[in-house]
């Protein structure tokens, strides 16, 4: 790993100074004059406590400072994706159009090329900022300073929040979530106005364009707004002038969800066909669970993963997911009926599931995984709502066990705190998380196990480690043909040059249009004195590629050792006149 270098002061604050220069039109502005003592020191706790909160959680991710460039999704999605390296903003990455995310990166890049200082500072930086944002959106919605405090600091702090800020190739998901932010408060300040405000309206459609070209996940913003609208917050802007200032956010939505759709599905970037298999019932049973799957780990955050499957159990899937719908709808009915007397878990249900919808495995599209803490992100702060005011209920509700009440929730804050802790630590390398996944149960069809393999082998050179993986993936899964490509290659170093080719032939026969893996067979093959075979492997690659320069040397020295002197004269003359012989 690369060393560090110093962070200029300027770079690393340049967040919170956008922050200062946005509080004067987003933040809830204490008013003394005429207000009760009490009152006016509540709002001015709210100057200085979002700022010890943003604080808090950005000192919390700098634990994770030193973590490693993943072996998943990292580099794809960063230091070799050409709208970071080269700055173009008009490409596609993985079928995904995100130019304000490789934006992000690219500065990044640019401070440190592939040392991952620079990335995982960004994204602490970014959360730290969105920890801002969401005490200040909850104290326009009306909630007090310490219920707003608390809820704001476990969604700074909640191991759940780890994969979206110490992940790399997640950095979208907080970045989405901070231009979602200021388009709600924004918004929000619009609404407070009877006759509403054109430029807080137009900022908040800004920066719902801003989010949506951060990732595409930015289209669920006009939900929350409408949650916020009718559920929290009765706005003063007269109702036909809210519902026509609605059109604009539904239609850039609708835009960009069939945009990434196509663009996703253009791509060909499939999520295995173990996602594909789930009949429409079962999808039904996945929606319902998936929620419920959440919400557990919100409570008890301690089998968190990279990854989660959902597995059939003798074709079938576990009765509890049967049971899903059933214990959904008691909640929401729950939430229903005490809407009068305990509204914090209708309006808490509604901004989460506002949030999460359109992330729920309805359908798999690209590479997308049908269940991801990452998904929770902002939605979270609907289901801390809920639990806060629950404790603030229960402690009013039990009087002479209060105090009981109130150390459990500080135990489990604490607890929280340990935990996320110790979570960021799981994100240092690649075997470490990957490890984590794979002893909870879950290997993705395998490919947990091929990702761990090739960082034995990159990053560990520990290739007898990295063979016992493969094997593994490839006996769960014997349709990744990249374990074929990789242990094919691994192969050959070992001079195993049979094996390689029986693995090389199985990479092709998946993936035959790799014309550079005809290049590798080529090198195994010229090892065991095939030369003809070899020769035709090079001339394919040739074919695609007459630029692929080491292949002129290897052919021409395959065709002279069959006696074959001119053609091979003239394959290293070629090989010479386009490296100058030093490649």
């Amino acid at each position: 790993m690369q060393s560090f270098q110093n962070a200029p002061p300027a770079r690393t604050a340049c967040i919170f100074h956008f922050l200062r220069f946005m509080a004067k039109n987003t933040k809830v502005k204490p008013k003394t004059t005429g207000v009760a003592p009490e009152k006016a020191a509540q709002n001015a706790d709210s100057n200085w406590r979002p700022w010890v909160l943003a604080g808090i959680a950005f000192v919390l991710f700098c634990t994770g400072l030193s973590n490693g460039l993943l072996g998943i999704d990292d580099h794809q999605a960063t230091v070799d994706n050409p709208a970071v390296r080269n700055l173009d903003l008009g490409s596609f990455n993985l079928g995904m159009y995100a130019p304000v995310t490789w934006l992000g990166y690219a500065l990044a890049y640019t401070l440190g090329a592939e040392n991952p200082f620079w990335y995982h500072l960004l994204s602490a930086l970014v959360h730290a900022a969105n920890v801002w944002l969401a005490y200040h959106l909850l104290l326009r919605l009306g909630i007090r300073n310490n219920l707003a405090f608390t809820v704001t600091l476990l969604f700074a702090v909640h191991p759940i929040q780890v994969e979206s800020v110490a992940w790399i190739a997640g950095f979208s998901t907080p970045l989405f979530s901070m231009f979602c932010l200021l388009s709600a408060l924004f918004y929000l300040r619009h609404n407070e106005m009877e006759a509403g405000s054109i430029r807080h309206y137009g900022l908040s459609l800004l920066f719902f364009i801003a989010a949506c070209l951060a990732k595409s996940t930015a289209v669920m913003l006009p939900l929350l707004l409408l949650v916020l609208e009718i559920y929290w917050k009765k706005p003063a802007l007269e109702s036909r002038k809210r519902w026509l200032g609605y059109t604009p956010y539904f239609i850039i939505a609708l835009v960009f969800g069939l945009f990434t759709f196509y663009t996703r599905s253009a791509a060909g970037v499939e999520v295995g066909e173990a996602t594909n298999t789930f009949s429409a019932l079962e999808r039904v049973l996945l929606v319902c669970y998936s929620p419920l799957l959440y919400w557990s780990k919100l409570l008890l955050p301690t089998s968190l993963s990279i990854y989660y499957s959902f597995d059939k159990v003798n074709g079938s899937l576990p009765l509890i997911y049967y049971a899903a719908p059933f214990l959904l709808a008691g909640v929401a009915y729950a939430a229903w009926h005490f809407r009068q007397k305990a509204p914090y878990l209708l309006q808490g249900l509604l901004f989460y599931g506002a949030n999460i919808v359109f992330a729920l495995p309805f359908y798999s599209v690209g590479s997308f995984e049908l269940c991801a803490d990452h998904y929770n992100y902002l939605a979270v702060i609907g289901i801390f709502y809920i639990l806060v005011s629950g404790w603030e209920a229960a402690q009013q509700a039990l009087p002479s066990f209060s105090g009981g009440v109130q150390w459990l929730g500080r135990i489990w804050l604490a607890a929280l705190l340990v935990l996320s802790l110790l979570q960021i630590r799981l994100w240092k390398d690649t075997i470490t998380i990957v490890s984590n996944a794979i002893e909870k149960g879950y290997h993705q069809n395998g490919k947990m196990y091929q990702a761990r393999a090739i960082a034995y082998a990159n990053d560990r050179k520990d290739l007898p480690s990295a063979m016992r993986d493969f094997d593994k993936a490839l006996e769960i899964n014997p349709k990744l043909a990249d374990s074929y490509k990789f242990r094919g290659s691994l192969y050959g170093v070992t001079k195993q040059y049979a094996k390689s080719v029986a693995d090389m032939n199985k990479y092709l026969e998946l993936k035959p249009d790799d014309f550079e893996q005809y290049y590798n067979r080529g090198l195994s093959l010229l090892n065991l004195n095939r030369m003809q075979e070899a020769i035709a492997d090079f001339t394919k690659t040739l074919e695609a590629d007459p630029n692929f320069a080491r292949a002129y040397r290897a052919r021409g020295n395959a065709y002279k050792a069959i006696g074959e002197t001119a053609k091979g004269e003239a394959d290293l003359a070629e090989w010479e006149r386009r490296t100058g012989g030093g490649q």
